[in-house]
């Protein structure tokens, strides 16, 4: 038997593209070598994705092997930007006709995409993933493919491969499918992906995830057709922190930090509320307060975030930032004195644990988690981590905030002492398990002894 072991990781998601979900496979390329493990990934082209974080790339260690599909677009990309009508031709003052067409175009297939794009809007990257995935495959002796989603189109491109070249499979959902808050609501669509997970699943060697709830579930539903189920907790990478250097700041402020992804069932507004109550009763002093947001604040298409800061008034203490590259962000958030967690506020949000929980674990600031109850908000209570409110009870918000923001302004003109140094240290090694080199061990092992080479 070879005695190299050669894993392929199947991850839409990955550098230069950014986002929530691609930390887990970038962390697993990067470490499982340290375990003996050659690692290929097979990703999707970038071309149209607009959010790349190029920086991520430099993560990736030089002799792990990354192969790119091409997706195909759902309508062909202009190659410049239309040109604008000359004053007096027909077109002037309106659209022209191709323009037109184009929109409505654009318009119907819009709405005609979750009958189409199924299980997700991916799909449309399946056929070169195969094609390039079957290269792969004859070229490389892969033992393990390790297929990672959302999306779920990843472990529909493992199955194909793997019904060409056996190996061992291994499908990790970072979150759920079939069992996802976010279902489609078409019941034939449904009924389809209720028949893809249970194939996925019934010829997967071994399913993992990232939460006890999520396990749990997955058994109740699924019973003995998983053959394996491992809980792979995601996690942070200490390595992102090392020599991290908070972000410049002189304006002594009580600063909380909120960076990620802001849509309709999770959003700041009654924490903007709150805290307004709070200024107005004179609990909370308006000039030594910032709340700093960074990612996206109000979702394309929607408004009412920014609304909400306006017709509060306080725009003088919200600072919107966009987007941020990751070290960026991570600066930010080491100069808080805050880090937000704000969750959904869907029955079972209590489920998940946000990936934005490990990174604020990595920063090692004060973590007010607006969560329903769950995983998430025991491993902010276990660790001591900060306050635990109900994300729908303002009189809840405004008491753990308030309690922040007065145990801040006793404690910002004293220094550290080495005792709570000592604390510091013995928060690492109490975490340890949410660190990415372990799961990557974890993983290692998993494939060590489903191919047979512990």
């Amino acid at each position: 038997m070879s005695e190299t072991k050669n894993v392929l990781i199947v991850a839409y998601g990955f550098p230069p593209i950014g986002g929530g979900g691609v930390p887990r496979p970038l962390k697993m390329a990067k470490y499982l070598g340290e375990f003996g493990w050659r690692v290929h990934v097979l990703t999707v082209d970038p071309t149209y994705h607009a959010t790349l974080d190029h920086s991520l790339l430099a993560e990736v260690p030089s002799e792990v092997n990354i192969y790119r599909a091409r997706e195909l677009p759902l309508l062909p990309r202009p190659a410049q930007p239309a040109k604008m009508p000359a004053a007096g031709s027909q077109s002037a003052g309106g659209l022209s006709f191709a323009a037109r067409c184009k929109q409505q175009v654009i318009s119907v297939l819009k709405k005609a995409k979750p009958y189409l794009l199924i299980p997700d809007d991916n799909i449309l990257w399946y056929p070169a993933a195969v094609k390039l995935g079957r290269e792969i495959m004859r070229r490389e002796k892969i033992d393990v493919i390790f297929s990672t989603s959302g999306p779920a189109t990843d472990h529909l491109v493992a199955r194909k491969l793997v019904e060409a070249h056996p190996c061992k499979w291994i499908v990790d959902f970072r979150d759920p499918w079939t069992q996802n808050m976010h279902r489609s609501g078409i019941a034939w669509r449904d009924r389809l992906e209720e028949r893809m997970e249970a194939d996925v699943i019934s010829r997967a060697d071994a399913v993992t995830t990232v939460t006890a709830k999520f396990a749990e579930n997955f058994r109740q539903k699924y019973g003995t057709a998983i053959k394996r189920l491992e809980l792979i907790y995601n996690g942070f990478d200490r390595a992102d922190f090392a020599d991290l250097q908070p972000a410049e700041r002189s304006d002594g402020k009580f600063r909380a930090v909120y960076a990620g992804i802001f849509y309709q069932k999770r959003n700041p507004r009654l924490l903007l509320e709150a805290v307004k109550e709070l200024i107005e009763e004179g609990r909370v002093k308006r000039e030594e307060i910032l709340l700093s947001f960074a990612g996206v604040f109000d979702y394309p298409g929607y408004s009412e975030n920014a609304d909400c800061v306006n017709r509060l008034g306080l725009a003088d203490v919200v600072e919107v930032l966009g987007n941020l590259p990751h070290k960026e962000a991570l600066r930010l958030m080491k100069s808080a004195d805050v880090l937000l967690l704000v969750g959904d506020v869907s029955e079972d949000a209590g489920a998940y644990i946000p990936g934005k929980l490990y990174e604020y674990m990595g920063v090692g600031k004060p973590i007010l988690a607006l969560n329903m109850a769950g995983e998430a908000t025991e491993i902010v209570q276990r660790f001591r981590l900060g306050q635990v409110a109900d994300p729908t009870d303002k009189e809840a918000v405004k008491r753990a905030y308030l309690e922040m923001y007065e145990d801040w302004r006793r404690r910002r003109d004293l220094i550290q002492t080495a005792e709570e140094g000592q604390t510091a240290d013995d928060f690492s090694e109490r975490v340890k398990p949410y660190e990415r080199r372990e799961q990557a061990r974890q993983l290692a092992r998993l494939m060590d002894e489903l191919t047979g080479r512990e």
